[in-house]
């Protein structure tokens, strides 16, 4: 009985083993099909900006930035959004009844005034309590939402539709680093698609180990630390590869929290964000797919290969598994409450392809590595261990994400995705990661996703906290100081 199990559950592991290199070698042909495409479609920065700077028809983009408690950075970061390069678009910021000096700096600096607001509860949030606007001309494009405290980002992002009345909104962190050209990038394909385009995702990395002066990175590094090391090549993989790739068949699954574009009014339709999700990203982008589905509208999603934003990561274990805890759960919470999407053509390429793609290879495999670990561990006890069939199979998967590591590298050397300072020093640390990953970062990775798995099940109360930054290296312009902090 025992040995059918074990010749059962070999054959299992090696043929889902097959599929899972399959589905992965198939988006790398697709990531690579789609950059080519867009190397025809997506001229320099300097081309975009001459098109669409002087435009009349260049559509205007609201950036909502929700912000707690965020008094230590509030103005850095504020200024930093200031500095995008655009010819048309408002910064939100919704202060969500911070209990520290957040509101009081804001008001300080910016000349900031209660004005009156035409406010259309278009999505839920917590009641707005005010708006207000700066008296200064240099501040124009500045709107400070004043609401109750939701505690979540989602409540936040919701209060900033309700007060944007342009036909785009990003939705970004208010800590977050944006690329001048950021807009002028994602604009591009929106104006340049024959189909309406409802979401655009952007490539977006870590900070951590980067240079920043003035509010941008002036000097783009991988960072020394192992954690944020291997977050940047899974960051590469998941924005260079995988959406990439998905965008190619217009089945993109997710538009990054941190930093995406979306059409207001389909988003409004669609309900907004969902304050009580934990993946509340994931969620509004599949309930807009599904409400163009179901009124019979095409549409477009769209990604972004070059580098638009930057963030800080997790750079403790504890930071990071917290995180990867909370995405787990999320991940579970889309498979559970957009289940009918999966495995139906009327949703398109996104529920015949990406969404069992996600159940096969992202949600199961997880449950299935751990079964895998305790199965291994009783066959050891047990003496009945084919060490040369283990090792060949040890041997292929290591191999092939060696294999992920070197294309993505080549990928962003070929497409100049990111320019970093060194480029040579920063493709070897990546090189680093990818040799050490399958034994360090990828068992810390499938510990947190049955954990989260297993939270989400028992029902345990979801608590969102946010990561303690540690905060990036700093350059004063026209100084040589640096103020180094720990990367």
């Amino acid at each position: 009985m025992w040995a059918i199990l074990y010749y059962i559950f070999s054959y299992l592991v090696f043929f889902y083993t097959l599929m899972l290199m399959a589905s992965y070698l198939y988006l790398v042909f697709m990531s690579r099909q789609a950059q080519k495409q867009l190397s025809i479609n997506l001229p320099d920065d300097e081309t975009i900006k001459y098109f669409l700077q002087g435009s009349p028809l260049t559509p205007a983009v609201s950036i909502i930035a929700p912000a707690f408690n965020e008094e230590v950075t509030i103005i850095d970061n504020v200024n930093s959004l200031m500095q995008i390069d655009y010819p048309n678009f408002e910064i939100i910021i919704v202060n969500d009844a911070s209990t520290d000096r957040t509101m009081e700096l804001l008001i300080n600096e910016y000349k900031l005034v209660e004005v009156p607001y035409d406010i259309a509860m278009k999505v839920q949030s917590k009641p707005i309590k005010r708006v207000l606007k700066s008296t200064d001309e240099r501040f124009s494009k500045l709107v400070v939402v004043d609401k109750e405290h939701g505690g979540r980002k989602a409540d936040g992002s919701n209060a900033g539709i309700n007060v944007c009345s342009n036909k785009y909104f990003v939705c970004t962190d208010v800590d977050c680093i944006i690329e001048p050209m950021a807009l002028y990038r994602m604009m591009w394909l929106v104006v340049n698609s024959h189909r309406p385009m409802i979401g655009i995702s952007a490539t977006m990395l870590m900070s951590n180990g980067c240079i920043v002066e003035d509010g941008r990175v002036v000097e783009a590094a991988v960072p020394n630390m192992l954690l944020p090391m291997f977050q940047q090549l899974e960051y590469l993989r998941s924005f260079l590869i995988s959406k990439l790739g998905w965008s190619r068949i217009n089945a993109l699954p997710n538009i990054s929290g941190g930093f995406g574009l979306f059409d207001t009014d389909i988003a409004v339709k669609s309900g907004g964000y969902d304050p009580t999700s934990m993946a509340e990203d994931v969620d509004m982008l599949l309930r807009m797919v599904t409400y163009m589905r179901n009124t019979g509208q095409d549409f477009r999603l769209a990604q972004v290969p070059t580098i638009c934003c930057w963030t800080e990561g997790p750079s403790s274990l504890k930071a990071l598994t917290r995180q990867r805890f909370r995405w787990a759960r999320g991940l579970f919470e889309i498979i559970s409450n957009h289940r009918k999407l999966f495995f139906n053509p009327h949703y398109g390429p996104i529920g015949a392809f990406t969404l069992p793609y996600l159940f096969i290879f992202e949600f199961i495999a997880p449950v299935l590595e751990l079964v895998g670990f305790i199965f291994m561990v009783w066959l050891i006890l047990i003496g009945g261990v084919n060490w040369d069939s283990a090792f060949v199979l040890f041997g292929m998967i290591y191999l092939f994400s060696i294999f992920m590591a070197v294309f993505v590298i080549f990928f962003d050397y070929d497409t100049k995705a990111v320019s970093w300072k060194n480029s040579k020093l920063s493709y070897a640390k990546l090189m680093l990661a990818a040799l050490l990953e399958p034994f360090i970062y990828h068992p810390i990775i499938t510990y947190c996703s049955n954990v989260g798995y297993w939270r989400f099940i028992k029902g345990s109360a979801a608590v969102w906290k946010p990561i303690q930054r540690r905060g990036v290296k700093k350059r004063k312009k026209n100084e040589g100081e640096k103020v180094n902090s720990a990367q």
